[in-house]
């Protein structure tokens, strides 16, 4: 669907593969949101999505108006705002942040393993391995003999989220399903959509409970989705005012400096710009996009190298 997007609908930057994306796409869902989809290239350079996040180049971003939320330990904070269901539900309420970063941390390489660890290299693409090969230090061979060990671990992922539902709540919390439910949920789905991996999907889902709270997760759809363009992006940043800044900034950063923010893990470049927020809430900085135009960049605490720029 075509048409113009109001400035302060959240718009993201995304691929369709991407199981991070997926995560936000299904947070759409849950919160029946209207949302802007910019579609960037799986490989860098991405020149639509950098423009404003300085040098952030991961999948998936999220832009409201002129901030713009990296990383969904940012986004998913920034949705909890917006109009409809809460994506940190009680009774778990915070415990939901906490089971989201177990399983987009230490459990999403195990489903990397049971993923793309049967893939040759021919299925993901000479461009592919090299961009990964490059920024992640990625090594096809070594991934190929993890897969089996790699593929055990994302087991006991499912294994505990049958635990969870043993007793025949909907959700891992309850009857509300939230932002554990929603990292869990795009783990499995970035197994499930690789053909190479159809046994490892399917013994997950085999599992008591676990196919049944997939449907529940994947029947919450993607909300209202409009195609857009980075000309579309870039009016609505320029149309918008960057929101109010809440959260100090923690020794030994000082608030005003120039900074640049990587991630762990990356070599990606360093987003640039000056310090607004560094604290347990997130990292914000300010970046002068173009005359008239300064963005807000947000990413979250954990994972983020702060450094003077």
């Amino acid at each position: 669907m075509r048409g113009i997007i109001p400035a302060m609908i959240p718009i993201l930057y995304h691929y369709e593969a991407s199981p991070f994306a997926e995560l936000v796409r299904a947070a759409f869902g849950v919160k029946g949101l209207t949302w802007g989809s910019l579609l960037v290239p799986r490989i860098m350079p991405k020149p639509d999505q950098t423009q404003l996040t300085g040098a952030y180049g991961r999948t998936p971003v999220v832009q409201i108006g002129a901030d713009i939320y990296c990383d969904t330990g940012a986004i998913l904070p920034a949705l909890e705002s917006l109009p409809g269901p809460s994506l940190y539900p009680a009774p778990l309420g915070p415990l939901h942040r906490l089971v989201a970063s177990w399983a987009n941390g230490p459990q999403f390489f195990a489903h990397v393993g049971a993923a793309m660890g049967g893939m040759t290299p021919e299925m993901m693409g000479e461009d592919f391995i090299k961009d990964r090969q490059a920024r992640f230090g990625m090594d096809l061979a070594a991934l190929g003999r993890a897969a089996p060990h790699l593929a055990g671990q994302a087991l006991v992922a499912s294994q505990l989220l049958s635990d969870t539902l043993s007793d025949g709540r909907a959700f891992i919390g309850g009857d509300e399903p939230g932002a554990g439910d929603l990292a869990l949920y795009s783990n499995i789905w970035f197994v499930k959509a690789v053909p190479t991996a159809e046994a490892n999907a399917a013994a997950m889902l085999a599992l008591p409970g676990v196919e049944d709270w997939f449907a529940r997760m994947a029947g919450f759809g993607h909300g209202e989705r409009r195609e857009m363009t980075a000309d579309d992006a870039l009016a609505a940043a320029r149309a918008a005012t960057p929101a109010t800044i809440s959260g100090g900034v923690d020794a030994p950063y000082v608030a005003g400096m120039m900074v640049g923010v990587a991630q762990e893990g990356t070599k990606d470049a360093p987003s640039v710009g000056r310090l607004l927020r560094c604290c347990s809430t997130g990292i914000s900085i300010a970046r002068e996009v173009e005359d008239g135009l300064t963005a807000h960049v947000h990413f979250p605490r954990l994972g983020q190298v702060v450094a003077p720029a």
